[in-house]
């Protein structure tokens, strides 16, 4: 490695480990804060808990009702990603094997569709989900997440099937398989790393997402772990001790799943080939 590409890759290293750090910094000060007193808060805003405050997880874990809260952002998390992944998957074989020339009308949909904000067809979608009577249920958002999160996932898994060499399809058909018979058997075990990246993805920016959910899940019942959050600090804003806890419950699932995927995460998102 020559003197200049050694400097590059220490300033890279540097450049990313300040922005970690940034990162990490609120997460820090925010799980802190959790474990301390609302008076040592307002006296001190950032400070080590010496005295481990956890009863105020019980605490905030009841009064903002967050089981409930948790139920439904799981339910609507994994019932959204599980479709998303099923649908991305099978388009995104059909536009990564098709020679049709419709696709490339598919592909700027799709790009248009990414490029529409929400707010530009929110109104219009409340007035239709409620003359469909889907606000205030479950399953109304979990179809407005499912369209909103479809193209990108769409176009990232034929991106990663596109690396898939095309002579294991003709194998298999040679063996006598059909088309939905090559994608069980030999796309998805071969696509691991872009399901999970898929399902975290769509996980992920499911249960943070807010203005949906605040707009179509207006019962205090339906509220997901997000909205709930709002309405806690609402309720409890004089207590910051609380307030902090319940933040850190709110983010805390996905912390720990990231975690847990984020090697199989990284890969789905840089692979392009199938070695």
């Amino acid at each position: 490695m020559t003197g200049k590409k050694r400097r590059d890759r220490v300033l890279l290293y540097i450049v990313l480990s300040l922005i970690a750090i940034v990162q990490i910094i609120p997460l820090v000060i925010a799980a802190g804060n959790s474990l301390r007193t609302d008076g040592a808060i307002k006296k001190i805003p950032i400070g080590f808990p010496f005295d481990p405050q956890f009863i105020n997880y019980v605490k905030a874990w009841e009064v903002g009702g967050y089981a409930q809260a948790f139920l439904n952002s799981f339910t609507i998390s994994i019932t959204s990603s599980a479709v998303v992944l099923v649908c991305a998957i099978l388009s995104g074989y059909f536009l990564a094997r098709t020679t049709l020339k419709i696709k490339r009308l598919i592909f700027l949909y799709y790009g248009v569709s990414l490029s529409i904000p929400v707010f530009s067809y929110l109104v219009p979608l409340y007035y239709s989900f409620a003359n469909l009577n889907l606000v205030n249920t479950i399953s109304g958002i979990i179809l407005i997440y499912i369209a909103v999160n479809l193209p990108f996932n769409i176009l990232l898994a034929r991106t990663f099937i596109l690396g898939i060499p095309q002579s294991l399809d003709e194998a298999a058909t040679i063996d006598g398989c059909s088309s939905y018979q090559i994608i069980w058997r030999v796309i998805f075990p071969l696509s691991k790393p872009i399901i999970t990246t898929i399902v975290l993805i769509v996980f992920v920016a499911t249960w943070n997402e807010f203005t949906m959910a605040n707009t179509f899940l207006q019962l205090p019942e339906l509220k997901t772990a997000a909205t709930r959050y709002v309405l806690f600090v609402g309720e409890r804003g004089s207590d910051l001790s609380l307030i902090y806890t319940a933040g850190v419950i709110s983010f805390l699932p996905i912390v720990i799943m990231f975690l847990a995927l984020q090697n199989y995460f990284i890969e789905g998102m840089t692979s392009g080939s199938i070695k």
